[in-house]
């Protein structure tokens, strides 16, 4: 009977948690009693019944770990869609006019200029289309920049689950350790541990190994320890100094394995949510914003060498168009107009030569910058440059969503594979309960029968 109750309550429980996430189904294992011999009769032994031996937990280790690296390999992607997708938002021109297009305006505006270089309007439209420009090269940078402050926002708090899952960890290996050597199984708590591990997994790239007491170690691949049997260590999120080699820029979040520690380890952090938010913030970001950067200095630094050769209105030479800038670094945030132009666009300088009205040579000079090759050793143009900047997001995207797609895939297809071996199948469960049912009747009727036996075998002594 006891046996029977022990099957009834594992299909019972089996049934209540047919949908709960990462359960393993269970099954009661039971066995023979050791056959006795009739006391002083030396005669046939005979069967005690059955035993409960245990509550087996049907589980493939290897298919979990397998969920555990597809898993990985998920998170890594989606996350990195993510932010590759909002980047790709900032370059969005389907609203309005984008940079590519202001930078050919202000071109063409200095061409239409040069074709009346006299004109007031003309000069004012010039300087209009040159602000536009400038705007929108802020704009860019800023709204990437806030991308970048969000993925340092997201990094922060997949750090504080990284820690709290771990915590969560340890004590579920010290109460399993605790609940093996009482001799009680741990079955749910085993199946909890492996969606810990899960979870930790699609954060980081990790590596999860059973010890001798049957505690699970967690390492972080080419970091170190994350758990160890009952205790965890705790990596710390601060803000540090720009670090050229790994692409990280000033006060941006370094991962330290302590508060006061100046060797970060950020760059060892790889696959996962962590890894992909790292590599996009330090790679693809930092090339957006340096390429960004690159175009605003090198449209400036152009434009600037003819005007400072030309001549305005009123004779004046020297004058820079746009604020000089000391190098690429930050440049499209630092564009801007010079406060000659900016308060006078007669200090346009149209002309090659004083005292000409009609001179329109450094104002047509200016507007062919825009088909000179000045990116990429003098190999592309600015519109191509800008365009190519635009293009890398959107194939970097397209990829990852290739990838994104496949990944999907598989773990559908494992977590099929899964429920094959783990699932709960409720038509399975009913069968096996309605069996253990008959068998606790029929043991229940051997129990009565042999007290009605005892009862008679009474009356007769009596």
């Amino acid at each position: 009977m006891t046996t029977a109750k022990a099957g009834i309550a594992t299909a019972g429980h089996n049934i209540s948690n047919a949908s709960t996430e990462g359960f393993s189904r269970q099954r009661s294992m039971s066995e023979a009693q050791v056959s006795q011999q009739i006391a002083g009769q030396g005669g046939p032994y005979y069967g005690q019944g059955s035993k409960l031996s245990r509550i087996e937990r049907i589980n493939d280790g290897y298919l979990e770990k397998q969920l555990r690296d597809g898993g990985r390999d998920l998170a890594y992607n989606e996350e990195k869609q993510t932010v590759l997708g909002q980047v790709e938002e900032v370059f969005n021109e389907m609203n309005g006019d984008g940079l590519n297009r202001l930078v050919a305006r202000f071109y063409n505006d200095f061409r239409k200029l040069s074709a009346d270089p006299s004109s007031e309007a003309v000069r004012q439209a010039v300087r209009e289309s040159s602000q536009a420009m400038v705007s929108d090269f802020r704009r860019i940078r800023s709204e990437v920049e806030a991308v970048r402050a969000h993925v340092d926002t997201r990094v922060e708090g997949n750090m504080k689950e990284l820690t709290s899952l771990s915590k969560d960890l340890a004590e579920l290996n010290n109460r399993i350790r605790i609940a093996e050597i009482q001799g009680n199984e741990a079955n749910d708590l085993q199946d909890r541990r492996d969606m810990i591990l899960k979870k930790m997994s699609s954060l980081v790239d990790i590596s999860a190994n059973k010890d001798n007491s049957g505690m699970v170690n967690v390492d972080v691949r080419g970091v170190g320890p994350l758990v160890t049997g009952p205790n965890f260590e705790t990596y710390h999120v601060g803000r540090a100094p720009a670090q050229a080699d790994q692409g990280s820029v000033e006060n941006s979040l370094q991962i330290a394995r302590s508060p006061h520690a100046t060797q970060y380890v950020t760059d060892h952090f790889k696959n996962g949510k962590l890894g992909a938010l790292l590599e996009t913030r330090d790679k693809s970001i930092s090339q957006v914003l340096d390429r960004l950067d690159e175009l605003a200095f090198n449209v400036a630094s152009s434009v600037n060498e003819l005007h400072e050769k030309g001549f305005t209105a009123d004779g004046k030479t020297g004058i820079s168009y746009f604020s000089p800038l000391d190098g690429p670094e930050g440049a499209a945030q630092k564009l801007a107009l010079s406060q000659e132009v900016h308060e006078s666009v007669g200090n346009i300088a149209v002309a090659l030569q004083p005292g000409a009205p009609g001179d329109n040579r450094n104002a047509l000079a200016i507007s062919n910058l825009q088909n000179v090759h000045l990116f990429n050793n003098g190999r592309t143009t600015a519109d191509d440059f800008y365009n190519s900047i635009v293009s890398d997001v959107g194939v970097a995207s397209a990829r990852n969503k290739e990838a994104l797609t496949q990944n999907r895939s598989i773990i559908a297809q494992l977590g099929k594979v899964r429920d094959q071996v783990s699932g709960v199948s409720i038509d399975e469960e009913t069968t096996n309960l309605m069996q253990f049912q008959h068998a606790f009747d029929a043991s229940a009727k051997v129990i009565k029968t042999a007290d009605e036996m005892l009862d008679t075998v009474l009356k007769l002594r009596g």
